[in-house]
């Protein structure tokens, strides 16, 4: 029988686990208790922990101190490191099966052993604990995206957020009458004030009514009131009011659902402000409708450039409020595609198109749908083939001068323009429907590295702005091309496996950039992965999505993933897609190199799991096309 623990013991190793997830969310004396029944094993540099010869895991092992890799030979499952906190193997024990990884120690390692009765025990114990055990990435993605919300709540506090209380956006001294006071003289302090409202209050400043510009037209001015009246008579009593710590998102809905320009601000139901629906979106565009509406009113550039800030600010908020990754980046995308119609809507005024049918497309990732706050321009036109072939390049002169046009104006709304100018400005990308085709098809015969590049790109392929049914059609067509090419799938395969995740067996991350050491390239090394991956799986299994997380999820079932599997990565990329978008609102150089150091140890956690998420799916990539 094992000997108890003193509880000197038991309080260090309770103190050592607090330090991680998912035991700082365990209730003290649960975690007291599990605590004195764990026993600390030692494993020198290069020893066996666990294989799957060794059958039925028994145990769960909890890394105390040092090093553990974990590796598979069939290279079904990507290598993995496991460091300080870190809980293996958690599948094996819920599942009462052999592990499937061979665990050794990669450095001297001490680790907690816990029984199988005692993990279940804490599992029927701790709702946190069960939750991290039976859904390990999704728990680590809870967990982050709460400490996301606190980090840009904060940051939004500097400006005015959808938290703040009314009471900080109120501006002036609210202008209040007495019910008696007659309307002429009412009308007269309205247009001395300059305000579309004045709140009708009782002798303790309670409001007892509202006279607003609305009600000027509908009670005084088409009925031809007598001036004279009291403004009793004309205003809209027992008015809608807020108290002054309602946020102003509440002011927001009230605006947006009940139609009302102004909302009276109290306090203990005494007025202390009116604020209106100018006030509400001055401060911060609150609704994607607002947006929107602003976008498609820019009269010129100044103005779409200040409807770009407001979306970058809106993604902020989004953030705060708990918005997930994938809908955060749908928005961003929604409110990009607006940006790009209402930039062609004012360079048709610089330069018409020719009277041809044509469409805008977006390539890249604004053809997958996930653009981030930093983005260049991935754009192309197709239009319809014509039999003259004067008449081509007269539309394609028309039409490149239009796109040189728009492409500038997005520029300088915020898209820069694509250093390898890949844009509709470019003779190379305005091409006709049977041009597109033949481009296409040049692509998958050549199969090499300069077509593999441009499949990369051009291949995420998305309808923008005008005739969408030249690019519906294009795609289909390149769907039916691309399954009969193997040889130019196999080497978008190879192509893919160039760029692995940077996750070592000694080291969590390793270095890949000796120009900047510490660091990683998000884009390159976190997301371009999953995206490869996932695009080479939907060409292959003619899965019409181009967003990275629809085609891997339509791919699944022909691919026979199971749900846990497919969602493990989808999960996975999207971390990655909130990492670069939470690094992008403070840009410092490269917008998508991140500084793992700066990174919290929640965060550092989940990167190094979506990473492992990354080179699984890689490997899966690996057997399909036998590399």
């Amino acid at each position: 029988m094992a000997a108890t623990p003193s509880p000197t013991i038991v309080n260090t190793t309770v103190d050592e686990l607090r330090l991680h997830v998912p035991f700082a969310q365990m209730d003290v004396p649960l975690l007291r208790r599990m605590a004195g029944q764990l026993r600390l094993r030692y494993f020198a540099k290069g020893a066996t922990i666990l294989t799957p010869a060794d059958g039925v895991v028994n145990v769960v092992l909890i890394v105390q101190r040092g090093v553990v890799s974990g590796e598979d030979g069939t290279a079904e499952v990507g290598a993995l490191t496991l460091t300080e906190g870190e809980i293996f193997p958690l599948g094996a024990v819920i599942s009462t099966r052999a592990t499937l990884l061979t665990y050794r120690a990669a450095t001297d390692v001490f680790c907690y052993e816990m029984s199988k009765d005692v993990f279940q025990g804490a599992m029927d114990a701790s709702p946190p604990f069960r939750n991290f055990a039976m859904r390990r990435l999704a728990h680590l993605l809870d967990q982050s995206m709460h400490h996301t919300q606190t980090l840009f709540s904060a940051a939004l506090s500097r400006e005015q957020s959808l938290a703040s209380p009314l009471k900080s956006v109120l501006r002036r001294a609210p202008v209040v009458v007495d019910p008696s006071m007659p309307v002429g003289e009412v009308l007269r302090l309205m247009q001395q004030e300059r305000i579309g409202s004045v709140v009708v209050v009782d002798p303790m400043r309670v409001p007892v009514g509202i006279f607003t510009e609305r009600d000027v037209l509908e009670r005084v001015a088409l009925p031809r009131a007598d001036p004279m009246l009291p403004v009793s008579a004309v205003m809209t009593a027992q008015p809608f009011t807020l108290p002054s710590h309602a946020s102003v998102l509440d002011a927001a809905r009230v605006v947006v659902e009940r139609r009302f320009r102004h909302v009276p601000v109290t306090e203990d139901g005494r007025l202390v402000g009116v604020v209106s629906e100018r006030d509400l979106f001055a401060l911060q565009r609150l609704s994607p409708g607002e947006v929107a509406k602003t976008i498609d009113q820019a009269g010129d550039v100044a103005a779409l450039q200040a409807a770009s800030v407001d979306v970058r600010r809106m993604a902020l908020a989004f953030v705060a409020h708990g918005v997930a990754a994938e809908q955060l980046t749908q928005f961003v995308t929604t409110m990009n595609d607006a940006l790009v119609g209402r930039a062609l809507v004012l360079a048709r005024r610089q330069c018409a198109p020719p009277d041809v049918a044509w469409c805008w497309m977006g390539l890249g990732s604004e053809g997958r749908m996930e653009q981030t706050l930093a983005t260049d321009q991935d754009n192309a036109i197709i239009f319809a083939t014509v039999d003259d072939i004067a008449d081509v390049d007269a539309i394609k002169t028309s039409l490149l001068a239009f796109a040189a046009a728009a492409n500038q104006i997005l520029d300088a709304v915020g898209f820069p323009l694509c250093r390898g100018d890949i844009m509709a400005r470019n003779p190379q990308w305005c091409l006709s429907e049977t041009e597109w085709r033949d481009t296409f098809g040049h692509w998958l015969r050549a199969a090499n590295p300069q077509a593999l590049l441009n499949a990369a790109i051009f291949f995420d392929l998305r309808a923008l702005h005008g005739e969408t049914s030249l690019v519906d059609n294009l795609k289909t067509w390149l769907a039916g091309a691309v399954i009969t090419q193997p040889i130019f799938l196999r080497q978008m395969a190879v192509n893919a496996l160039q760029v692995t995740p940077p996750i070592g067996v000694l080291r969590d991350f390793v270095d890949v950039d000796a120009e900047h050491p510490g660091s990683i390239d998000l884009k390159i090394y976190a997301a371009r992965p999953f995206i490869d991956a996932a695009r080479i799986f939907a060409l292959t299994h003619q899965v019409g999505a181009t967003n990275t997380a629809e085609r891997l999820r339509q791919a699944a079932a022909k691919l026979r993933m199971g749900d846990d599997e497919v969602n493990a990565y989808v999960d996975a990329f999207h971390f990655v897609q909130m990492l670069r978008l939470r690094h992008q609102h403070a840009p410092a150089g490269n917008p998508n190199r991140l500084q793992l150091d700066s990174l919290n140890e929640l965060d550092r956690r989940i990167l190094k799991e979506a990473l492992r998420q990354a080179r699984k799916l890689q490997s899966r990539l690996e057997m399909d096309y036998r590399l």
